[in-house]
């Protein structure tokens, strides 16, 4: 049997891009918020921030008096404007993802993908903190607890897949084509919240409205999350499947996209 050294097996180069991400998530802290350890509150302080005016204004705003189902309406606008935070965030993100790395590029373990991995894993873990205090607060305060954590936490998770894969293709239009892509992307993010289902639930729409409706993959994990924040008392309509093809499509598509735009990044 042949020798393999351990720092070229397939364990060894796992573990060594695991260190280039992690130390990637680091620098990318000290470059948004700076070293000092205030700075860091400010990783969750705008998610936070964004989600409870969202939900204060429909809750005593005089918007939306009545919740259908007997939903707990503070817990639905907080959780779903959180939720789409992290899309309309990692997207709006992507085109500038790299701009602040370039000069590492000079080291061979350092790649775009690894930038962008690293990226996302922060902003998640931002929002995934959010949410675990405002579903703590909310069952203290209110004593409506989450019916399944767990299925909250993988509705994230797909939200992360789905927005990177967005993330990547819209990081390599950016550089292919020009920076009108940038320019249109923060329009886009805001135009996709009426079918982003983070004011309504598919139950409470016309059924032609929901044919419609359900194309749309963020309609999907916006369900399923909320199906594990409220339980089983209403309607839900997803298909996980049907997301994972997305998430999986996407993200093949923007690695591709990647390499092909390779060439137009300039250090």
């Amino acid at each position: 049997m042949r020798y393999i050294p351990h720092d070229i097996s397939l364990y060894g180069a796992v573990r060594a891009r695991c260190r280039v991400i992690g130390a990637l998530i680091l620098r990318e802290i000290h470059t948004r918020f700076g070293r000092e350890n205030l700075g860091y509150v400010w990783l969750f302080v705008e998610p936070a921030t964004l989600g409870l005016g969202v939900a204060l204004l429909k809750r005593f705003g005089g918007i939306d008096s009545s919740m259908p189902g007997g939903l707990n309406k503070f817990s639905f606008f907080v959780i779903g404007y959180i939720l789409f935070y992290l899309f309309r965030t990692l997207v709006n993100r992507s085109p500038h993802g790299i701009e602040s790395n370039f000069q590492l590029f000079y080291h061979s373990k350092v790649t775009i993908e690894a930038v962008m991995v690293a990226r996302t894993l922060l902003d998640t873990a931002a929002v995934m903190t959010c949410m675990a205090v405002f579903c703590m607060l909310i069952g203290l305060f209110e004593g409506e607890w989450p019916a399944d954590s767990l299925q909250m936490a993988m509705g994230v998770l797909m939200m992360m897949g789905l927005a990177h894969g967005t993330g990547l293709l819209v990081l390599s239009a950016t550089a292919i084509g020009s920076q009108l892509v940038d320019r249109l992307v923060h329009p886009m993010t805001y135009l996709m919240m009426p079918f982003s289902g983070m004011f309504y639930m598919v139950w409470w729409l016309p059924g032609g409205y929901q044919e419609v409706l359900l194309w749309v993959p963020l309609i999907h994990i916006m369900e399923f999350t909320r199906e594990g924040q409220f339980g089983l008392g209403v309607p839900y309509h997803y298909d996980v499947g049907y997301v994972l093809t997305w998430i999986i499509s996407l993200n093949f598509l923007g690695l591709c996209a990647i390499k092909a735009a390779k060439p137009h990044f300039e250090a």
